[in-house]
């Protein structure tokens, strides 16, 4: 449990988004667009108002094609 406990405090997903969109050019709607996404859930993760599911952050590191781990990653 500790190292979970560690994760979630130190982990930003928002920060892995705006990194891997700003690297790639997408907005959100171009992101929804591309990983099929609706804009309402992809919001709410951005703004840090829900918390992904393991499928979405697999979704979305295959949008933007990277590994899980670099995803992640990006957001420590």
């Amino acid at each position: 449990m500790m190292q979970y406990h560690y994760l979630e405090q130190n982990m930003n997903i928002s920060a892995s988004f705006n990194h891997f969109m700003q690297h790639r050019g997408f907005t959100q709607a171009e992101l929804c667009r591309e990983s099929k996404m609706s804009p309402a859930s992809l919001s709410l993760i951005i703004k840090n108002k829900r918390s992904p599911s393991f499928a979405t952050l697999v979704l979305m590191a295959a949008t933007f094609e990277v590994k899980l781990s670099e995803f992640i990653a990006a957001g420590e």
